[in-house]
């Protein structure tokens, strides 16, 4: 009588829960291959020496001369760098706007690399991303996906994942706008460091019963999203295995040399290797790759995983193809998600496109820094936009497939002078074998105002800073 009573009480509580929409997940109410819960445990119930150790290298930002040479090192476009089944390796870019030449973005992709979107402006302060609103989202999620489709002709089906800035996420704000647009995949939340250090990882999850994990970073999404995957970012540790950093180039103890930057890597490999073979996350900014001994390091680090027989470089969307069919490891050669390319890795595609978006900046346009004028940061109210439709609007044609087809893109932004537009045409051809020449020639050298030619006219206060300047000498050698 006791037994049947409970029962029946905790039948009634369970579907008091579901009436209200609090039923849990679990793999009685989430069922693959298009729902996950949280969790740790391999998909498929197969063993960690019967998978691959997949190996996701994400990097965020803009993609142009100052990180195309780092890429072709890391990523050799004759694709002799192979995963275990003789396809070339591949990674995941996260593009956003500013400064982004589009031509090297629709190379990437054409190598197989998979490209998603990072937004607009990418805007500082950090909170603007936590306070934003719901049109804020549509307009950096949206209109930078269109741009990486228009722009660098990526099928607009295969741009699927997005990150936030600063991985600062928008709550409700940001997910509804991701899901009511058929995004796969979020890249923005973060996973905190298990105490253990060989704690077993996260693997990715849906949201079909909402976001249950602790909200790192606020605002974390309150709503369910059926079916739109989380892609963790789950924090590494340094190389002294002190403190979690969740980008390779964030980490507080930094390497001091070639070896302790290798260290950090192999150590947060090991991690995931020797216990369940979740995908590993390496998320990074290139200027991280300016210091020769990282780079080394990487380049070492990806030559040296690409040795082993277990060991695959793939995209997110690959991963979570995989998860969504698990493969056991010997039959991986068949698995049509981690097949070659449909296209040679070496493909000339220098009439694809013709555009680079260089904003309105108080700095060189060359810089690897964010910092932009107020002006390039807020977005053009409605009036403003009829107001200066003439002035601040101006075209650039894209050539569609190769076929010599124009499409007249129509953007808003600073307007260029013929010689500003001639420049930037010329830097677009993208050549491999010429990125010195081409680098060196897109960047400007700049003197002080006191070093400049005779022949060029200096402004009255410039003229009042020479003579203080000329006073001073006369009365420090007298």
């Amino acid at each position: 009588m006791q037994f049947t009573f409970t029962f029946i009480s905790l039948t009634i509580v369970q579907l008091v829960n579901v009436a209200a929409g609090n039923e849990s997940c679990s793999r009685h109410t989430c069922h693959p291959p298009h729902c996950r819960c949280p969790a740790h445990s391999i998909p498929g119930n197969l063993r960690p020496e019967n998978i691959p150790q997949m190996i996701l290298l994400a990097y965020d930002d803009a993609v142009n001369w100052d990180n195309w040479h780092y890429y072709l090192r890391l990523f050799p476009p004759d694709g002799h760098r192979k995963n275990p089944n003789g396809c070339p390796i591949t990674a995941s870019f996260f593009v956003s706007h500013n400064f982004t030449d589009y031509c090297m973005v629709k190379k990437l992709h054409a190598r197989g690399m998979e490209i998603g979107d990072h937004s607009v402006s990418h805007q500082l302060p950090r909170m603007w991303w936590t306070d934003a609103s719901k049109s804020d989202m549509e307009q950096e999620v949206l209109v930078q996906r269109k741009h990486l489709a228009e722009k660098a002709n990526i099928p607009i089906e295969e741009i699927r994942g997005w990150r936030s800035p600063f991985l600062q996420p928008a709550g409700d704000d940001l997910f509804s706008v991701l899901y009511e647009n058929n995004f796969t995949y979020d890249a923005t939340m973060t996973y905190s460091f298990p105490k253990n250090l060989y704690s077993p990882v996260l693997w990715p999850f849906t949201l079909d019963f909402g976001y249950t994990l602790v909200c790192n970073i606020a605002r974390c999404p309150q709503k369910k999203y059926p079916g739109l995957w989380i892609l963790p970012v789950v924090v590494l540790m340094d190389y002294r295995e002190q403190k979690p950093c969740a980008y390779v180039d964030d980490c507080a103890n930094m390497p001091r040399d070639k070896y302790e930057a290798y260290q950090m890597l192999w150590k947060n490999f090991l991690r995931n290797y020797r216990s369940n073979r979740a995908p590993l996350y390496l998320n990074l900014h290139s200027p991280w790759l300016n210091t020769d001994y990282q780079l080394d390091a990487m380049d070492e680090f990806i030559e040296k995983l690409t040795s082993l027989e277990d060991v695959y470089f793939v995209t997110i969307t690959q991963a979570l193809q995989w998860q969504m069919n698990p493969t056991p490891l010997n039959e991986l050669k068949d698995f049509e998600p981690f097949q070659c390319p449909k296209f040679e890795p070496n493909v000339e595609d220098r009439k694809v496109c013709q555009f680079t978006y260089q904003p309105k900046t108080t700095r060189d346009p060359n810089t690897l820094s964010r910092e932009k004028s107020s002006a390039d940061n807020t977005k053009l109210s409605d009036n403003a936009k009829k107001n200066n439709t003439t002035n601040n609007k101006f075209q650039s044609k894209i050539t569609k497939n190769g076929d010599g087809d124009s499409k007249t893109i129509h953007h808003f932004g600073s307007i260029q002078s013929e010689h500003e537009s001639e420049a930037t045409s010329k830097g677009n051809d993208v050549d491999d074998d010429s990125i010195t020449v081409h680098h060196h020639h897109n960047h400007k050298t700049h003197k002080p105002w006191f070093l400049k030619s005779s022949t060029g006219s200096l402004s009255s206060l410039e003229q009042h800073y020479l003579q203080l300047f000329l006073i001073l000498c006369f009365l420090l050698t007298t």
